[in-house]
């Protein structure tokens, strides 16, 4: 790329996320609200008011280049050519955004006086009853109620709580469709304090790393299925990974891994056991990889899922219940090892 002069790179600055996108790349976008939007390659990365923020890596920002470098991959240079391609062939249509809007505070849904459909939903999905009342009975599991304004429908969910262990404060809900396909989180949860189960050994120095909640309590039952204590070692939920797009190798540790190793400084050994397909595989080596050489005190341990993609669908092929996503042989074979 030849020399750029300072004003043609304050133009390409200029241009936020959502009017890249909204011009460049429409595909990946979901309208999830209103005024927000998701990726599709990466649900837990909103775009809201000119402002993106990728709550389970803990970072954000304006400008399309910094998401195409910080999230996309791309080297700096490359990533100007990419924005410079795109503007050349076609001047972008920007988008208005509201510049007084402010930032969310958690917004907790409704919860419900009857968790029996969460219990219901959750042990249809193979995990041990014990293992579901004990995080009720915490206040890590809840069922939630949510009234569509419109059609006046009510859905009901699983919520999964995660609490700041300092405060004890609800920091992260993160919410599950019963008897629909819906996923995601409460506006405005920090994806630091994902949804946890705690060792009952305060000296612990074991945490295992699991994609979702449902995949953390499906470990949990996969222990006690052992005879072992379900909390035996700390289980942490990263609510969500991803993988870089390119060939980079740099990825960054997930902000949930960082603060509760900050949180739990007897922890010494980390068990990946992230999805079996591309991403999570990838997401796994990376991470482990970069922890080698940014945390070398910890040592990591990559135990993937046996069989389909998840911790879930390997509890539910145990017990002789069909996996939630039905998938092809192909695919099976794909995923198994």
């Amino acid at each position: 790329m030849a020399h750029m002069k300072q004003e043609e790179l304050e133009r390409i600055r200029q241009i936020d996320l959502l009017t890249y996108l909204m011009n460049y790349q429409p595909e990946r976008l979901k309208k999830i609200a209103v005024d927000t939007f998701c990726i599709r390659d990466h649900d837990s990365l909103q775009i809201s008011n000119g402002l993106w923020h990728w709550h389970s890596m803990g970072i954000g920002g304006r400008s399309a280049l910094d998401f195409l470098i910080k999230v996309d991959g791309y080297p700096f240079k490359e990533a100007i050519s990419i924005i410079t391609g795109k503007i050349s062939a076609k001047p972008p249509e920007f988008i208005v955004h509201d510049k007084k809007a402010e930032v969310k505070k958690l917004e907790k849904p409704q919860f419900s006086r009857d968790n029996s459909a969460a219990i219901d939903y959750l042990m249809s999905r193979g995990i041990a009853k014990g293992v579901i009342d004990d995080c009720i009975s915490h206040f890590k599991i809840l069922q939630t109620i949510y009234e569509n304004n419109r059609t006046k429908q009510i859905y009901s969910n699983v919520a999964f709580i995660g609490y700041d262990k300092q405060t004890n404060l609800v920091k992260h809900i993160a919410l599950r469709g019963i008897g629909s396909n819906f996923i995601g989180d409460a506006s405005g949860s920090d994806k630091r304090f994902s949804f946890c189960i705690e060792s009952k050994d305060i000296d612990c120095t074991t945490v295992h790393i699991c994609e979702a909640p449902i995949d953390c309590l499906s470990l949990a039952t996969k222990f006690t299925l052992e005879n072992k204590p379900f909390n035996q070692e700390h289980i942490l939920s990263l609510t969500g990974i991803y993988a870089p797009e390119n060939e980079s190798r740099e990825i960054k540790i997930p902000v949930a891994l960082t603060q509760f190793l900050s949180d739990y400084p007897a922890v010494k050994n980390v068990v990946f056991h992230l999805d079996l397909d591309r991403t999570g595989r990838r997401a796994t080596e990376l991470i482990i990889e970069n922890m080698k050489d940014k945390m070398p005190e910890y040592h990591c341990k990559d135990e993937t899922p046996l069989h389909y993609k998840d911790m879930n669908d390997d509890l539910c092929i145990r017990l002789g219940i069909q996996p939630t996503r039905k998938r092809t042989k192909k695919n099976s074979k794909q995923y198994s090892r």
